[in-house]
């Protein structure tokens, strides 16, 4: 507790050391209310609090500190208790009872060096260059508390992590090690983005009710140290790069045990590694992106009548993206993933390929200060697909309101259509201190 309180002092602008000076200060303020439409209830009341400030420690060195406090009247987003159990115990937030969470969400200095920086602390690292879709951006687990519907540098967790980004003449070389074995964090039973479909449940179908599960972690500090490495340069106008990654992975495995005559469905992890490939180039108004992955004898988890076991299978995923800067203003973006398990058996829980299209369109309006956006999600498997609307007006340069409808159609068994009855209406105040 006491560390948590000391980020707190310094994340208020508090400093005890007269070389120490800090550059940078806010504290937003959100106030979210959120009514589920189909359910004719509501579903989050909610008071954020997310301070950050920035202190320069000496010429070139840096201290970056942010916090989020989240406080719930109503939430059916996370009902009761959070979900923490899949968080390592040094980045796992501080659960305020069932009123909401206080998180550290970057902690880490940052050293200018003659030909890069260096960072050392709890911090995210991205490696990709795709919209929401998760191919390479693989180093940092995910939030799915409001499922994929935050922005994902908002729902991606930090982990502690040391980073080092640098140039070799025309090459630009980026070092990661992340002793930090967190995983995704999932909703638990009952919340409002449940994963109900079968393929996130390890086979159970949707209304099949779920033993009582924990989560195991039995790996050495050693085992759970996550490494990886980039190299990028520009060949002409086309941005190329390639990664090799080797790390637990944040999505849990399942299995099941028998304790006192009952069965406890334990979630534990295993080690994966990945290489990838990523490029982007424009063209005029048109910018273009591909992310391409290879992870070689990943586990899965197979499900044949009540018998829960794994495969291990190599997966492949390629994904395509543009961005097109279309007449009347407005702003297009069209994203296409094929993701692929190799030679996998008939009982394997999750599809053996997924096909995922992404669009967006934004336009803004009165020099700015109103941005419409429309976005859309639909998986070519099965045909069901989200949607959100959403409208953003920058009243003063400290005030911002948000309206935004969410929509969700398909099967339970989808992966948009587990949401079916999911539809949500949002609005957000938010103020800049």
């Amino acid at each position: 507790m006491k560390p948590i309180l000391i980020m707190i002092a310094a994340l208020m602008g508090v400093s005890t050391a007269s070389a120490v000076e800090l550059t940078d200060w806010q504290l937003p303020v959100t106030a979210t209310y959120g009514y589920g439409t189909e359910a004719g209830e509501s579903v989050q009341g909610e008071l954020e609090l997310a301070p950050s400030s920035r202190f320069l420690l000496a010429p070139g060195t840096r201290l970056e500190l942010s916090a989020r406090a989240r406080l719930d009247e109503v939430d059916r987003l996370a009902p009761g208790e959070p979900p923490l159990e899949t968080y390592s115990p040094q980045s796992r937030p501080l659960a305020l009872g069932e009123t909401g969470t206080l998180e550290l969400r970057d902690a880490y200095i940052e050293i200018e060096l003659d030909n890069g920086i260096a960072r050392f602390g709890k911090q995210q690292i991205v490696w990709g260059r795709l919209d929401g879709l998760k191919v390479l951006d693989a180093l940092n687990p995910q939030s799915y508390r409001e499922f994929i519907l935050e922005d994902a540098g908002y729902s991606r967790i930090g982990l502690w992590s040391g980073y080092l980004d640098t140039t070799l003449e025309a090459w630009r070389l980026e070092l990661a090690v992340i002793p930090d074995a967190s995983g995704h964090e999932i909703p638990d039973e009952g919340a409002w983005f449940q994963l109900t479909a079968p393929r996130f449940r390890y086979g159970a179908s949707p209304g099949q009710p779920a033993p009582p599960m924990n989560t195991v972690r039995d790996q050495s500090l050693v085992e759970e140290t996550a490494a990886g490495v980039q190299v990028s340069r520009f060949f002409g106008s086309v941005g190329v790069s390639a990664m090799a990654y080797s790390g637990m992975d944040h999505q849990p495995l399942g299995r099941i045990r028998i304790v006192d005559s009952a069965p406890l469905l334990e979630r534990y992890y295993e080690r994966r590694n990945l290489l990838g490939l990523s490029a982007d180039m424009a063209i005029g108004s048109l910018a273009l992106r591909a992310e391409a992955a290879w992870q070689p004898d990943r586990t899965f988890n197979t499900r044949s009548a009540t018998v829960l076991d794994t495969v291990n299978r190599d997966q492949a995923t390629l994904a395509l993206g543009a961005d097109i800067f279309a007449p009347l203003d407005l702003f297009v973006n069209l994203q296409l993933l094929v993701d692929n398990v190799r030679n996998a058996p008939a009982t394997l829980v999750r599809p053996t390929q997924d096909r995922i299209a992404t669009a967006v369109v934004r336009r803004s309006f009165n020099y700015d200060t109103v941005d419409l956006e429309f976005r859309m999600n639909s998986s070519l498997n099965t045909s069901d697909r989200m949607m959100s609307a959403a409208a953003t007006y920058d009243y003063r340069s400290d005030t911002q309101l948000e309206a935004r409808f969410e929509t969700f159609h398909g099967t339970q068994r989808g992966l948009f259509g587990q949401f079916e009855d999911r539809d949500r209406l949002l609005f957000s105040l938010k103020q800049f201190f």
